[in-house]
């Protein structure tokens, strides 16, 4: 995963978001850069001073205390509302990976469904595709387990149905976030506490 994706704030002065490419990040507000090291070590370059080595759940820790996904406030107080352009995929099964007859592995099948916004806005998630109709999941109640893959999101559904949302310009690990923050809350409205997200969604009732 890029490092801009992992860190999609800056956890330095939580600007958002961070530009960049593969293992390198830069903050356009504070001028920070962010370069992948050895193993788990991110290198900062702060503006005008010496680089500093640091772990990259050091700098998960400080964005997260920055507020972690970006929310919208408004005269209601903090709204999960995000819109990013995705790619649609629905998994389909899988396929086996064979090697000289021996059975090596499965990779999913899935089958794209074309490009499109996501939006999260509260407990609704819906897909506008280019071409086509809106795609909502009704309520966050449909969705079973929440995981990420690579630049993508997977949620399943009730039937086990599985959709994948690919992020052309967006962090998945955002994503991710805002779509746990947001059954967190839903579940707790319910007087539940989610325990586990993936690979699928494991909640005990309060009290």
């Amino acid at each position: 995963m890029p490092i801009h994706h992992r860190l999609y704030r800056c956890p330095r002065c939580g600007h958002d978001p961070l530009s960049g490419h593969k293992g390198r990040a830069e903050c356009l507000a504070c001028g920070t850069k962010f370069e992948r090291g050895r193993g788990a070590i991110i290198v900062v370059r702060p503006p005008g001073g010496p680089p500093e080595e640091t772990s990259a759940n050091h700098l998960l820790l400080a964005l997260k205390n920055l507020g972690g996904p970006s929310l919208v406030t408004d005269k209601h107080g903090e709204s999960l509302f995000r819109e990013a352009k995705i790619a649609l995929g629905r998994v389909e099964g899988h396929d086996v990976i064979r090697s000289r007859g021996e059975v090596l592995g499965f990779s999913e099948k899935t089958s794209w469904k074309g490009t499109g916004l996501l939006k999260l806005d509260g407990g609704t998630l819906c897909f506008k595709p280019d071409e086509g109709t809106e795609i909502c999941f009704r309520s966050l109640d449909d969705i079973r387990g929440v995981q990420i893959s690579s630049r993508a999101v997977q949620i399943t559904l009730e039937g086990s149905r599985m959709h994948q949302f690919e992020f052309l310009e967006d962090s998945p690990r955002r994503w991710e976030q805002l779509l746990c923050l947001s059954l967190e809350r839903f579940h707790a409205d319910r007087g539940e506490t989610i325990v586990e997200f993936k690979p699928r969604l494991v909640t005990t009732r309060d009290g």
